[in-house]
């Protein structure tokens, strides 16, 4: 086995010595210094199959291979300046660049070949006037940061006269920041978000790396044909599965707090909890959407602009509607934002379960059962009717293109009914938490939680593992049962070991790990979660597409670019709070507790009279 390990190397070295190299870009920033009216092309080459060329065969062969780079297609950045002398006219730019790349293929490699551009730029293109757009865009930030100031500084003279100074006031926004939620019942929760989160942010600040124009790409193909690569990639693919556990065990607990405290049924409670969830996320969602729409096109002005692509401008409304992961997944406004209607959808469907438990109590056990039930079936019914794999798996090709071509990725992990399973576990995981802490049998029940989680857990790794083995197997997924059984299983897992994980520091009395996920500081931490998570993708992309290219894929560049992005991402948060959410959280909340306070004192006054009567 070893011996063929390092014949297949040896192979793949003497390929790749021979090969085109994929990513070939002239320095941007040197052709526009040269040239006054500079001329710079972005263009996509594809060899032309030539089966007499052993080159070509060598190509044919590494490219087969779906964790590879498609060999047969080239990129190149050309500052057209340097291979064309006069004035450049944009309807002659095809057959410029295509003509200089040909010919240059050929002479150098034999291989007849096709070219398009992808996008070209110019001083023209580089120094547009504003758009309306974005001078709006402008003014609403400039007009956040002044009423800001202003708020600051008339509460630090003491003169707070009404909502707008307290909700726009650096120095109260930072005492909520700060301040320390003694409502939560489980406060280690918050530890964890913030550690989830930071994942989430690492991990999305080197995808983009995939995308880049690379010199050393074998290094990058080695890494992804590794034999424990399978698995890593799919902890990576149901990490996802951390934020719907945790959030259906807080808004669980939430909901069944409220329960105990009042038992008479109010189903507008949940409008009231949907109305707050709405207050939190608009803000923020709103005002980075506006930003992608009108100001991000500038940021990532170069020769990556066409890679990064975001579609704010014309599918903004699929976000703001939360249907994202449904409508148009293909073309999306910030592409992680997918999440959050994913997340709102499992809030509604866990409403209205959870108002049946409150409405008809003994039904709590019946409706936990069929949650379970529900977690398993659906995620394996959607991959067995739509003939898709039971996980995602790493294609070069679709990674190259975000997932957007990915079916697995579009008919499996964006939509919300297959992600039922981590919500539900996390809804489960907050009655059995309700039922451990009210019984007699506290004790006994966290022995059992323990061992069950210990048992989950090698389950888990177990599924994960065996995603090393799959591409092996070359199963037909058509009707699978097969892949319907273990890809819901594998999901499964995921949710359930963190449910059970929840349970598990919930009901420990004295813990190290608890004390310290429950610090003021992740409490602190915890609330900038969201604008993280919201900021994140602008920043990554922002980064990025203003890195010196082509660069060397390695330790180093990663790393930097990883606290790069890190480091704004929250720096970007902490601004987003203090401008954002935090003011207009406090002002929403403040207008629907006084209209909801209106409405509770207009209805005593209605059945005082009725009673008069």
């Amino acid at each position: 086995m070893s011996t063929l390990i390092v014949i297949n190397l040896i192979v793949k070295l003497t390929h790749y010595r021979k090969l085109p190299q994929i990513y070939q870009y002239d320095d941007f920033s040197a052709c526009r210094t040269r040239y006054t009216d500079f001329v710079y092309c972005v263009a996509t080459t594809k060899l032309l199959p030539d089966e007499t060329n052993e080159l070509w065969n060598n190509i044919s062969f590494l490219s087969s291979n779906r964790r590879n780079f498609p060999h047969d297609k080239l990129e190149n950045g050309i500052c057209v300046n340097d291979h064309h002398v006069g004035a450049i006219d944009d309807t002659k730019l095809g057959k410029i660049v295509g003509a200089h790349v040909s010919i240059t293929i050929y002479n150098k490699y034999g291989l007849q070949s096709h070219t398009d551009i992808e996008s070209c730029w110019r001083n023209s293109s580089m120094n547009q006037e504003l758009a309306t757009s974005e001078k709006v865009f402008l003014y609403i930030s400039l007009s956040l940061f002044l009423i800001s100031i202003y708020a600051t500084w008339k509460d630090y003279k003491g003169v707070i006269s009404g909502d707008l100074i307290a909700a726009f006031s650096i120095r109260q926004n930072f005492h909520r920041l700060t301040k320390t939620n003694s409502t939560n019942a489980l406060p280690f929760l918050e530890g964890l978000r913030v550690i989830g989160t930071m994942t989430i942010l690492v991990v999305h600040s080197q995808l983009p790396m995939i995308r880049m124009p690379i010199k050393n790409t074998e290094d990058l193909e080695a890494q992804a044909n590794h034999f424990v690569f399978p698995f890593i990639n799919s902890a990576n693919t149901h990490m996802i599965q951390f934020f719907f556990a945790l959030g259906g065990m807080v808004f669980g607990l939430s909901c069944l707090n409220h329960f105990d405290s009042c038992s008479a049924f109010h189903g507008l409670y949940f409008v009231e909890k949907l109305v707050r969830r709405l207050i939190r996320i608009l803000p923020v969602y709103s005002f980075v959407i506006f930003y992608h729409a009108t100001w991000y096109k500038r940021v990532k002005r170069g020769p990556l602009e066409f890679k990064f692509y975001d579609y704010c401008s014309e599918h903004w409304w699929t976000n703001v509607l939360f249907i994202n992961n449904y409508v148009l997944p293909t073309k999306p406004c910030l592409q992680y934002g997918w999440y959050l209607g994913a997340d709102l959808h499992l809030f509604l469907i866990s409403s209205s379960l959870l108002m049946l438990v409150w409405r008809f109590p003994r039904t709590k056990q019946t409706i936990a059962a069929i949650m379970a039930i529900v977690a398993f079936a659906v995620p394996a019914f959607v991959i067995y009717n739509n003939s898709t794999a039971a996980t995602m798996t790493f294609d070069m090709r679709h990674a190259l293109a975000e997932l957007r071509t990915y079916k697995h990725f579009i008919e499996y992990y964006l939509p919300s009914h297959t992600n039922v399973s981590g919500y539900f576990f996390g809804v489960i995981a907050a009655m059995t938490y309700k039922g451990a802490v009210a019984g007699d049998h506290q004790n006994r029940v966290q022995t059992v939680l323990q061992r069950a989680f210990a048992t989950c857990t090698i389950a888990l790794v177990g599924l994960n593992a065996f995603t090393t083995v799959l591409p092996l197997l070359d199963l037909n997924p058509h009707l699978s049962i097969f892949h319907a059984v273990y890809g819901s299983l594998l999901k499964a897992s995921w949710g359930l070991s963190y449910g059970l994980l929840f349970l598990v520091l919930g009901l420990k009395r004295e813990s190290l790990l608890v004390d310290f996920l429950s610090h003021p500081l992740m409490h602190c931490l915890a609330k900038l979660s969201y604008c993280i998570y919201i900021a994140q993708y602008s920043v990554i992309y922002g980064v990025y597409t203003n890195f010196p290219i082509p660069l060397i894929y390695g330790t180093f560049n990663l790393i930097i670019l990883t606290s790069a992005t890190v480091f704004l991402s929250l720096v970007s948060a902490f601004l987003l709070y203090m401008a954002v959410e935090a003011p207009f959280g406090y002002l929403g909340n403040k207008c629907l507790s006084l209209f909801i306070e209106k409405g509770t004192i207009v209805n005593t006054q209605q059945n005082k009279h009725k009673k008069r009567q």
